[in-house]
């Protein structure tokens, strides 16, 4: 889920966990409902001001509003080692080696 897209869920997710419409956020925060539908969509987003105001409005902190994807994610020592010797290698090779691991997890020949 890209950033955009977790924002619009949280915006959507502290509008009804305030018990608000989105008629009323607007007119809470100066903009018109189809505008914080949009947001609430990932069509646009609040600029900063705005998600301030939000977050003064929903009771929440701005942290809420983004997350962190690989927060979880721990590597091994053998994939750290990938990665790196991935980056190091030129945009053919890169190609080439993501052809060769695509055929291996797909079953297929390289």
């Amino acid at each position: 889920m890209s950033t955009r897209e977790y924002m619009a869920a949280k915006l959507r997710e502290f509008r009804k966990a305030s018990g608000m419409s989105v008629i009323e956020v607007g007119k809470a925060v100066g903009k018109s409902d189809k505008t914080i539908s949009a947001w609430e969509v990932g069509r646009g987003q609040p600029d900063a001001d705005m998600l301030v105001h939000l977050c003064q409005l929903y009771s929440v902190d701005i942290s809420d509003f983004y997350h962190e994807p690989n927060e979880t994610l721990i590597l091994t020592q053998d994939e750290e080692r990938l990665i790196t010797a991935y980056r190091a290698l030129d945009d053919v090779q890169q190609s080439t080696v993501l052809g060769m691991v695509e055929g291996l997890v797909s079953g297929g020949e390289s």
